[in-house]
Formats: structure tokens, C-alpha cells, sequence
């Protein structure tokens, strides 16, 4: 019995458990050993009645490794107000399945560094401290760009997450420090390893260890717009785009706020989170895809002076985020776009403002693995008691004149 336990959290779901949740065809295409037709539609539309609904399913076609570069083609074509449900792969364009070890995974990233490290940089940024650096693609794999009509520069891109549906099994790893010396403590855990986890997706929870459960709490560890810069730009940092932001704050029933950077603003998304802490610290959380994340798309042209900088709302909270290489000046930032929030949208003087940031904003570790590291401060609506504050506590930014 014991040797039994122990076989199972070694290896959590094996090819077998894999075949029984997913199906034989969605285990073949996720392994890379069946091709999708070519003749197949880049893009899938399910109509609903008012014709709004889009779905988005990923392969080959519809799909990048971890990277944005704002001349690839739009998969998808939507307008203001519509909804899209979005299927995301499994990292490493799905060959990431139950079973994988750390050796598969050195030798498929391995082809993706060989094919994008060339041409591929970190998105150099004065405000988040990031330099222009030879960077291959990340090891996530993003669903789209999906092109909104209305949206142009200047703008700022609403983003409800609306619903989460999470796929039964994700991972967790931590690469050995011969390949990739990352994670906040590489020196002491030199030795790689991939960890397989069944995510029950009914109970909401999955078994780490014996006896030890960890909730699931399934958000888009990467969601983002194209930069603005032509060039293929590593999916690694987060920036003023969005992109790796790894928040685990910005699950179902959060509303997400980009500033558009080009035409269309060209949003894609992946890197599916299933759980994780405040401060993803080993490298990744557990990860895996997402059967489809629903996300109604919104072109805001109110907005242009009270955000210019990526931006969430809860039903409880505003999240104000800050990324930097250096964590403190993530803090800084953090508390600089609170302020700026509180004092353009409720009016508080912005010394007053920093007073209240003190006493009630908590201040959240996003992540410290993706070269600008995270900090996220999270502004509590329960606090504007006020009547005049009653319809600015809505989960919608209120429209601004």
C-alpha cells in the first residue's frame, strides 16, 4: 500500500490516466501524432443568437510559442463587446503531457531556443528596468492574436474573464542549473525535476502529497496585446503590454485592462494556471491548459487618462501592477499606479492617497522568475462607504466622461 502511495504522487497521472481523461484523439494531437487537416478553418465561430460568441480552438494554426511579435497574422477577427471562448495547449505547442520528464522537456525547449534564440529579445523597457538582451521564446504556448476592430492606439482593451474551464492534470518543474539557472533558489536545488499532479477540476483540489491537498484556483498566467516595437520579443517578462504577469489574483470574475499598442490590439493567451501562491519562486506553478477560458473583449475610449498601464478590477478589489527587474522598484510602481487610481477615480488627494495605501493596501508578490519581477497592490472597494462611491465599487470601471 505504501509503495503504491508512493508511486502515485512520483508520477501523479501517467499515459494511461492521461488517455482515460482526455480521450485518444486529443492525446494524439497533444503528442504531436496527428497532424490537424489543413483544411481545416483557422478560425471556428459558433453564432449564437445576437451572433457575438466566437470559439477559438488552438493548433498549429492558431497558436505561438512564447513570444509576441505584432507582424503575425490575426487568427481571429472580433468586435467590441463580443464574447470569445479561447482553447490554450499544454506548454511547448502541447508536447507537454502526463509522463514528461525533465529530459523531454530540456530537449523539446531546446529545439524552440535553437529555432527563436536568433531573433528573439527581451522588449527593452526604461520603466521596468528590462535591456535588450538575446532571449529565446518562452516555454509557454499562447493561443491567437485576436483582432478587435475598434481597437487602435491609445485605447485601452477591456478584458472580462468570465469563466475558467481547466484541464484534468498539470505540472510543475524546476529546470537543472547545467540548462537553465533559474528560480529563486537554483544554488540550492541544482538537480531538475518535472512533477505531474491529477487535478480534480470537480472538488476543486488536488493531492500534492499524501494527505496534503492544495486548492485549485485556475487564471492565465500569460494574457496580453502585441508591443508596439517591430520583432519577435521573449514572452519571459511582463511588461506594459501585460504578457507573463504569472497573478493569481486575476482568476474567473476579474476584469483585465490593457493600453492598446497597435491596431486591432492583437490579444493572446495561454500559459494556463491551475494553481498558484503570491510569488511563483521555482519557476512554475502547476500549469497546464485550459479546455477554454471565456473572455469578453471591449474597447474602452474613456479611459485613455486614468490608465496607461496594465490594470485589474475584482469583485472586491482594484489591483494596481508593478514589474521591474528590481523588486523594490516593483513596489514603487505598484504604489505609484494606486495612487494615481485612487486620486483620478475617487478623488482622494494623492498625499492622502499614499497615507491610505499604508493602512489598507496589501501589497502581493505577483512573481520573482520572469526577469521583471512582480508586485500587485490590492485596493479593498470595501473601504468607500460613501454614497458617492457606489457606483465607482462596481467591477466596471465606471465610464469616464
Amino acid at each position: 500500500m505504501e509503495n503504491s502511495k508512493k508511486n502515485r504522487f512520483e508520477e501523479k497521472i501517467d499515459r494511461r490516466k492521461f488517455l482515460k481523461y482526455t480521450g485518444t484523439m486529443g492525446t494524439a494531437l497533444a503528442m504531436g501524432k496527428l497532424s490537424v487537416p489543413k483544411a481545416h478553418a483557422v478560425e471556428t465561430k459558433r453564432m449564437d443568437m445576437t451572433g457575438k460568441v466566437h470559439i477559438l480552438g488552438c493548433n498549429e494554426m492558431t497558436s505561438t510559442h512564447g513570444y509576441w511579435d505584432n507582424s503575425t497574422k490575426p487568427v481571429l477577427h472580433m468586435k467590441s463587446g463580443e464574447i470569445v471562448h479561447v482553447e490554450t495547449g499544454t506548454h511547448l505547442m502541447s508536447k507537454m503531457v502526463p509522463g514528461a520528464t525533465i529530459e523531454d522537456w530540456e530537449r523539446w525547449y531546446t529545439e524552440v531556443i535553437k529555432e527563436t534564440k536568433p531573433k528573439c529579445f527581451f522588449y527593452p523597457d526604461k520603466k521596468t528596468g528590462a535591456e535588450k538582451k538575446v532571449k529565446p521564446a518562452g516555454h509557454h504556448h499562447l493561443t491567437g492574436p485576436i483582432y478587435i476592430e475598434e481597437a487602435k492606439p491609445g485605447d485601452i482593451l477591456q478584458i472580462e474573464i468570465l469563466d475558467i474551464q481547466a484541464n484534468n492534470y498539470g505540472f510543475n518543474l524546476n529546470p537543472p542549473t547545467s540548462f537553465l539557472k533559474l528560480g529563486v533558489l537554483a544554488d540550492d536545488f541544482p538537480q531538475g525535476k518535472v512533477r505531474w499532479y491529477y487535478a480534480n477540476t470537480r472538488k476543486m483540489k488536488y493531492e500534492f502529497l499524501p494527505g496534503v491537498e492544495i486548492p485549485i484556483k485556475p487564471f492565465p498566467g500569460t494574457i496580453g496585446v502585441e508591443l508596439p516595437e517591430k520583432g519577435m520579443w521573449s514572452n519571459v517578462p511582463p511588461g506594459k503590454h501585460g504578457g507573463n504577469m504569472d497573478n493569481a489574483d486575476m482568476v474567473s470574475g476579474s476584469v483585465l485592462y490593457f493600453p492598446v499598442h497597435v491596431k486591432g490590439a492583437c490579444l493572446k493567451t495561454g500559459d494556463a494556471h491551475l494553481a498558484q501562491g503570491h510569488g511563483e519562486v521555482n519557476l512554475n506553478a502547476l500549469e497546464g491548459a485550459f479546455k477554454n477560458i471565456t473572455l469578453r473583449l471591449t474597447v474602452r475610449k474613456d479611459l485613455k487618462k486614468l490608465i496607461d498601464w496594465p490594470f485589474c478590477s475584482t469583485p472586491t478589489h482594484w489591483m494596481a501592477m508593478g514589474f521591474h527587474t528590481d523588486l523594490y522598484k516593483s513596489c514603487q510602481m505598484a504604489v505609484r499606479q494606486a495612487i494615481k487610481f485612487l486620486n483620478k477615480y475617487y478623488g482622494i488627494p494623492k498625499l492622502e492617497a499614499y497615507a491610505f495605501c499604508s493602512q489598507a493596501v496589501d501589497l502581493h508578490v505577483t512573481q520573482l522568475v520572469d526577469y521583471t519581477k512582480g508586485i500587485h497592490a490590492m485596493i479593498p472597494k470595501s473601504c468607500f462607504v460613501g454614497s458617492q462611491f457606489t457606483e465607482k465599487n462596481a467591477l466596471l470601471i465606471q465610464k469616464q466622461a
